[in-house]
């Protein structure tokens, strides 16, 4: 019950913003919880009901691999995997970023809706080209001077965002943060010079 009236109070505040606001605002505060908030008429990040038992995705990080550097962009190929533990799911709206020692430097998408198959995982390459001329420590000059050493790396982050659905009954946006250290030498090895 106590949800019913927050989602309320959204729906007024959200109301009360537009043109017409005042007069939907005030036909809204007159009329008892009625379920308009779960009929998707405010922003949410869930649309519709989730299936009971629903759990969420998650995702992994098999492997970060440098292609190619092409000095300043790189190429990256993030091979991830998908484990979902529902009934079959699609998957859509894929979109992904890097951040290299805490500067974004790339980001992508998959523009084509996948299936996730029930109780399973699903194996993705993303193709990522980053511009490394931003990122702190990869300048031209330093990778130049950089010895091969084991003890060098750099430290990433990719950002994963999709939408999972069944048919029209319902939506969830799914995040997910991959961290982890790429030994520069990564870099180095793939690094051509114009």
């Amino acid at each position: 019950m106590r949800g019913q009236g927050l989602r309320r109070r959204q729906f007024l505040r959200y109301a009360t913003s537009g043109a017409c606001g005042g007069v939907f605002g005030l036909l809204a505060a007159g009329l008892p919880n009625t379920g308009l908030a779960e009929a998707g008429v405010l922003p949410a990040t869930d649309e519709g009901k989730l299936p009971k038992g629903f759990r969420e995705p998650t995702l992994t990080l098999d492997e970060l691999e440098v292609q190619q550097v092409d000095y300043p962009l790189a190429d990256v190929l993030a091979r991830v995997t998908i484990d979902n533990p529902n009934q079959a799911l699609t998957l859509s709206k894929l979109t992904y970023r890097i951040v290299l020692n805490g500067v974004e430097c790339g980001t992508g998408e998959h523009p084509e809706k996948l299936t996730l198959p029930k109780k399973a995982a699903l194996a993705l390459s993303l193709p990522i080209t980053a511009d490394l001329s931003s990122v702190p420590h990869l300048g031209i000059n330093t990778l130049l001077q950089t010895r091969l050493g084991e003890g060098v790396f750099i430290n990433y982050v990719i950002h994963v965002a999709f939408e999972v659905s069944v048919l029209w009954l319902f939506k969830r946006q799914i995040k997910a943060k991959l961290t982890g250290r790429l030994p520069l030498r990564d870099v180095l090895g793939k690094l051509s010079l114009p």
